[in-house]
């Protein structure tokens, strides 16, 4: 309760001076919607969403100091945010998702994790997660390495495309052989949106799955039970590349436990190294229900940006219905503003609804061979994957040099994205290579527009 307090009054005369500096913005296509900030905006993805009271604002600035700043190693003085590690991938939020935005792949920085696991289970002594940094005196479990895969694909007018991916290892693993091993790479997503999606209920995802196709349509999305610490029942998962958390709490709780070592209310035990099983320290949890729901609130609340209406938008949108692009991505759905977390118990926020543009029904859909993991992972077939959201692709896409698209950032543009996309969106990749430039241009202009 104090770190809250003296972080708020240290907060407090800057934040008030920045508020006072803002414009108000343009309303965005297809809707106004309050979360949205214009895209060109100075540090979009490190803004607040602009309808915040300014005391909402404050208690969100406390949030941003937890999940900015680095934690450190226990004991020590700073008491509020001691207790990293002794494994660990980065020592806040922020290391993996820099400025909010993507992980970074191996050779740049911190940002993709390597999911572990032999035929399938879970390994005895790694865990289901490498960490491949520890406090001084431990040893890391090992580090990531890769090979380049390279694959070829023509389309109907015979352009070649480049399909390069990686197959990653641990290099230096502390537990010996690691031969028999099935790696999983994940790269840490944007931050952006993630309340908006919180909000969405667990009756209009329902209501998108499909999974035996009844309607004939080839698209058989399925909704994922997870089990939700909060509510104690299981719902429809949302969060995770397999969709494997329910809330974004608990995302962010899992979060800290595997990629940070912070242990919490709701991942209570401690990221042990297999040779040190008992390494708690005389902390409970390294941080408490109130700083979690700050750092949630934070990130719940961050601005998504807002679509550019270009004169080649509703064109590519057309064609991105005419693909069966929407079928998975879908535009539109309502979520529940929430103004903070926790929601207080009087509180009518949640009453109030608005219609957001994520492109995505957040479901499973079996994408083929090629996307595939090298094994099953959070109870899901290694061919599943929960549609992405395309808000803010344009802004993932916009450097040629650094885009990092799909689970493991594999694909270096849109383009590629699309191509390697199979299973149940095979039909609709065929079609894209099968367009006139023309219409390929409308529709990648219409994504780098989101």
């Amino acid at each position: 309760m104090l770190a809250l307090v003296l972080a708020k009054a240290m907060l407090c005369i800057g934040l008030l001076s920045l508020l006072a500096c803002e414009s108000p913005l343009p309303t965005p296509y297809p809707s106004a919607m309050s979360f949205s900030r214009e895209q060109g905006s100075p540090r979009l993805l490190l803004q607040a969403q602009p309808q915040l009271s300014i005391e909402q604002q404050l208690d969100w600035a406390v949030g941003k100091s937890f999940a900015t700043q680095a934690w450190v190693s226990g004991p020590a003085s700073t008491t509020a945010r001691d207790g990293l590690g002794p494994l660990f991938n980065a020592n806040s939020c922020v290391g993996c998702h820099q400025y909010n935005g993507q992980g970074q792949l191996p050779e740049h920085g911190p940002g993709l994790i390597l999911r572990i696991a032999p035929s399938g289970a879970q390994h005895q002594a790694y865990g289901e997660q490498l960490q491949d940094h520890a406090l001084t005196g431990t040893l890391a479990e090992g580090q990531i390495t890769w090979q380049t895969v390279s694959a070829l694909l023509a389309n109907r007018q015979g352009i070649v495309a480049p399909l390069n991916h990686r197959r990653y290892y641990i290099k230096n693993g502390q537990y010996g052989d690691t031969s028999e091993l099935a790696y999983s790479a994940r790269l840490a997503p944007a931050l952006i949106g993630m309340g908006l999606l919180d909000g969405i209920s667990d009756e209009d995802i329902l209501r998108h799955s499909d999974p035996d196709d009844r309607d004939g349509n080839g698209i058989s999305g399925r909704a994922i039970q997870r089990w939700d610490a909060a509510s104690q029942r299981f719902r429809p998962g949302k969060f995770g590349w397999k969709a494997s958390q329910s809330s974004l709490k608990q995302q962010i709780a899992l979060a800290f436990s595997q990629d940070i070592g912070i242990r919490s209310p709701i991942y209570p035990a401690a990221n042990c190294p297999a040779n040190t099983p008992n390494c708690e320290t005389q902390h409970e949890h390294e941080i408490s229900a109130k700083l979690l729901d700050a750092v949630t609130n934070y990130i719940a609340n961050l601005a998504i940006p807002s679509p550019r209406h270009n004169a080649d938008f509703e064109k590519g949108f057309s064609v991105f219905q005419q693909l069966g692009c929407a079928a998975c991505h879908i535009p539109a759905t309502q979520t529940h503003i929430r103004a903070s977390y926790p929601q207080p118990a009087n509180s009518s926020t949640l009453a109030r609804s608005e219609t957001i543009y994520p492109f995505s029904d957040l479901l499973l859909h079996d994408m083929g061979p090629a996307l595939a993991d090298e094994h099953n992972t959070d109870n899901t077939p290694a061919t599943e994957w929960r549609t992405a959201p395309l808000w803010g692709l344009g802004m993932r896409s916009i450097d040629p040099d650094h885009t990092r698209l799909l689970h493991d950032g594999r694909a270096n543009s849109i383009h590629a994205a699309i191509f390697w996309h199979g299973g149940e969106a095979q039909l609709s990749r065929q079609q894209y290579l099968q367009l006139d430039s023309n219409s390929q241009h409308f529709l990648l202009n219409f994504l780098k527009a989101l």
